[in-house]
């Protein structure tokens, strides 16, 4: 009886390439893109006056945002995080006050923005955020 074998070569590389990893630079850009489809959604939801508030509403790497208190959300797949929301400021001034409009203060009733965002539009990020990567994981396994 004889047993032949082939193939493990190929598979041994196969495993090698999806035990490194899909790169960094591939997660950022997947989770920016389903980033950008809440974002989208809290842009159109903002409160608009002067368009500052709408305006800053941008998706950045959550080590570079400039945010004020916790407003915006971060999605985290285990290494690389983004900030969605207002940021610190904009050529045009300061928006400071996007916490009083998202919460509301004592005098004032909220105008929420973000979290309507967040929750309208979370399940079709995190499709696109899984399919992008997906894709990645396929293309390394072949």
């Amino acid at each position: 009886m004889t047993f032949r074998s082939s193939g493990f070569r190929d598979l041994d590389r196969k495993l090698a390439a999806l035990a490194t990893g899909v790169p960094e630079t591939r997660k950022r850009a997947a989770l920016h893109a389903g980033a950008e489809l809440i974002a989208e959604e809290a842009r159109r939801l903002a409160p608009f006056l002067t368009g500052r508030l709408r305006d800053s509403i941008t998706v950045a790497d959550a080590s570079d945002a400039r945010v004020y208190g916790t407003l915006g959300s971060r999605i985290d797949d285990g290494t690389v995080q983004v900030y969605i929301g207002p940021v610190g400021s904009t050529d045009e001034g300061d928006v400071y006050y996007a916490r009083f409009q998202e919460f509301g203060t004592r005098t004032m009733r909220a105008h929420p923005f973000m979290r309507p965002a967040i929750a309208a539009r979370r399940p079709a990020a995190e499709r696109l955020v899984t399919s992008l990567l997906l894709a990645d994981v396929l293309t390394l396994a072949r």
